[in-house]
């Protein structure tokens, strides 16, 4: 099988690499990908920057170039729920692109519309779409290995793992009342930059798509820990958990 990893900095991809046997560097484009085995799986692993449009154009390539059967992204998000706490891990079961505003012609924040045409009338017609879902299979798998895998400790405490709706936009929050606003909206766990341009360009392509989130700062921001001493136990956190979905992989897909 060929599995597709996206990540949108190198310091999130570390753990991955760690389990990439024989990896060598492939060039596509200006974009680099980093093709290895693990598992008697092909791994093929790319930086793709923040940012909804760097993410879909990243998945895309993934796709037009190698093929792969599944796509995989991981990575930091900001929390919207005030129960998560820094390094609790978040496995998305459908992702929403919470900048994408068409309320003005009465549609719910988040919907984008496809297949727009303009009927006899004179009227716009089109679909509409709000959320883009991850696979079930992989995302039950993946939790099911996250509440059974032990997790590296942050500051004494044992991250806790929760399943549900991640939120993406081109923006970082970094604003109480602005994430306060999402969570009101969309009722989503997190908040990130790209998982839900992946999903999109997944789904379009009938791709496989599995998501697994760490949280780096809480709903009401007050956390004081380190970037990088969260980042060192959050990429080994879902690191583990990645790996023992590609040993499993072949009885989920």
């Amino acid at each position: 099988m060929k599995i597709g990893i996206i990540g949108a900095m190198d310091e999130e991809l570390a753990s991955i690499r760690q389990i990439m046997e024989n990896p060598r560097k492939i060039e596509r484009g200006s974009r680099a990908f980093w093709l290895g085995e693990a598992s008697a799986h092909e791994i093929y692993l790319t930086r793709c920057d923040p940012g909804k449009v760097n993410a879909a154009i990243a998945a895309q390539q993934m796709i037009d170039h190698f093929s792969v059967d599944v796509i995989f992204n991981m990575g930091s998000s900001g929390a919207s729920a005030s129960e998560l706490e820094v390094g609790d891990l978040v496995i998305a079961t459908e992702a929403i692109q919470h900048d994408f505003d068409l309320t003005a012609w009465g549609l719910q924040p988040g919907d984008l519309i496809f297949d727009v045409f303009t009927a006899s009338d004179g009227r716009l017609q089109f679909r509409s779409q709000q959320a883009f879902r991850t696979d079930p299979k992989l995302t039950q798998m993946a939790f099911e290995i996250a509440q059974t895998s032990p997790l590296t400790g942050l500051e004494d405490r044992v991250p806790k793992v929760h399943m549900g709706r991640i939120i993406s936009g081109d923006q970082f929050i970094n604003n109480r009342d602005k994430a306060w606003e999402l969570w009101n909206t969309h009722h989503a766990l997190c908040i990130d930059m790209e998982a839900a341009a992946i999903a999109h360009t997944c789904e379009i392509n009938r791709v496989p798509f599995l998501c697994i989130r760490a949280i780096s700062d809480k709903a009401d921001h007050s956390a004081n820990i380190s970037f990088t001493t969260f980042l060192v136990a959050a990429t080994s956190n879902y690191g583990r958990i990645f790996e023992l979905v590609i040993r499993r992989i072949g009885s989920a897909l």
